[in-house]
Order: C-alpha cells, then structure tokens, then sequence
C-alpha cells in the first residue's frame, strides 16, 4: 500500500474538518474552556496538534490522526523517514492522546498514547508478523507504518488499561 504525505497533510488542514474535531472535545472532556491550535514547530515535532484548557487549569495535549478511506484499521507510524532511519510518530509523539478519525466511516478513536505504546511493545513482534506494512513514497523520502485491525488494536489497549490497573493494585497491597 502506497500513500503521498503532502496529499494527506494536506487534507489534514482542512478546516471544516478541524470544527468538528473542536465539538468532539467539548463533547468527550467535561470542563474544557478551549481548544488551542498548536502552530510552533517545536511542539509540533513533539506530535502536538492541540492543547486543551480545562476550567480546573489542566491542560491535555492531542495529535490528530485522519484517514481519508476506511481500510478496517488503524495506521501506526514506525518510520517518519526510513532512509535516516527517523523513527515515526508511534515513538516520538509526547502527547497525551492520539484522536485518530476515519472520516467516511464518520468515526473517531480516543487513543491514550502510554497505553498504546504498551500495547505495541508487547504484541510488535506478532502484529509485525500478522498485519501489512505500508510504505509512503514522499518526495525524497519514504515513511514506514503498520496497519493494524481497528479491533486487534483496541484489544491491546484494553489489556493495557487492565494490566496497568492490576499493576497499581498489587502496589496499593500492604
């Protein structure tokens, strides 16, 4: 499977779409005052799209994920540029959830992104194994993903979110 990175940036930006996002978190996160669009590059490279401002002064950080055809999946990012072996967002990305949206399925996925890298480190070696690779051809470069079952992801989250509570509970025991 093949993408173009410009094409999907592109279609990232658009704004039409970016309201809807917008009233997707003042629905999900009970307390938000606003929504901030994140325009410095710094935070960007740090996979940081937006920073939401509760009333309470907590503040949540969010990189947006969108797909334009609903391949059953999603698409986690494993090189940004293969040639300069540039690990992808699924590594580097420093916020704190990954809202991934499949625009004609009219779905979007609240992922929290330590719960996901605990899933990918612990199923990467079968999932690597089981599910496709995608490669972007980009001008001058090529990015890496994997595309996992939407389903098969979700599960491993899950079991994530699970361990991570059964973890917390044995250190709660005196």
């Amino acid at each position: 499977m093949r993408c173009d990175f410009q094409l999907d940036l592109e279609y990232s930006l658009n704004e039409r779409e970016n309201e809807m996002f917008d009233r997707f978190y003042y629905r999900a996160f009970p307390g938000l005052a606003r929504v901030e669009f994140v325009e410095d590059m710094e935070r960007q490279r740090k996979g940081i799209d937006k920073v939401l401002h509760f009333k309470s002064g907590y503040k949540i950080s969010i990189d947006e994920k969108k797909r334009r055809k609903d391949y059953g999946d999603i698409l986690l990012e494993l090189w940004s540029v293969w040639e300069q072996r540039k690990r992808g967002w699924l590594y580097t990305c420093k916020c704190d959830y990954i809202v991934y949206a499949v625009m004609p399925a009219r779905k979007l996925y609240l992922l929290p992104t330590l719960l996901l890298k605990r899933a990918w480190i612990k199923n990467r070696k079968l999932w690597s194994k089981s599910y496709p690779g995608v490669v972007a051809q980009n001008k001058g470069y090529i990015t890496k993903s994997i595309a996992i079952p939407t389903s098969v992801l979700l599960r491993g989250i899950s079991e994530q979110m699970v361990q991570s509570l059964i973890e917390n509970k044995k250190e709660m025991v005196p």
